[in-house]
């Protein structure tokens, strides 16, 4: 596929299928995200993959509480744009996606922010490829995660990616 249309066509979704896809393609797509440029040539992120149900339903709760804290503090504008768009401070996608790719960064590496979000890109660019649908979710406060997964003070949460097929 031509690289300009797999970025035209890319979307994220919030709609995912519970198929599951193999390991093996999601080794290939994370792999694309280690392939990515990076400052000083660190690779300053590290992926966490989630499959487990309970663990995704207690990120989910999580995630539903901080979006709602964030959601009452926002301006009437964004209210309106994320009414529009139909987003919902309900994330089922969070648990309906067959895998989660939490994605930190090394707070202590030089670049560390910029080089994460290029991975990222990657990543979802490598998913699309792979015909696999991705959401890059963005939380205002990701600091359950280094409590859930007992995460080094180094390591910062900085995305949640759920992946999987597209629910029809």
């Amino acid at each position: 596929m031509d690289l300009y249309k797999l970025m035209e066509n890319r979307r994220s979704t919030r709609k995912f299928s519970s198929k599951k896809f193999s390991r093996k393609k999601l080794e290939i797509i994370l792999k694309a995200g280690q392939l990515s440029p990076t400052g000083a040539d660190l690779k300053p992120f590290v992926y966490i993959i989630v499959d487990d149900y309970e663990i995704k339903r207690k990120i989910k709760l999580n995630c539903e509480t901080v979006d709602k804290e964030f959601y009452h503090k926002s301006t009437e504008t964004f209210k309106k744009w994320m009414k529009g768009k139909k987003i919902s401070l309900k994330k089922d996608f969070l648990t309906d996606a067959p895998f989660l790719i939490i994605v930190a960064g090394e707070t202590d590496k030089p670049y560390w922010l910029e080089s994460t979000w290029v991975s990222i890109a990657y990543i979802i660019l490598a998913a699309e490829y792979e015909g696999i649908y991705t959401l890059t979710y963005t939380p205002a406060n990701l600091g359950f995660i280094k409590d859930l997964f007992k995460l080094p003070k180094n390591l910062e949460p900085v995305s949640i990616i759920p992946i999987g097929y597209l629910k029809n």
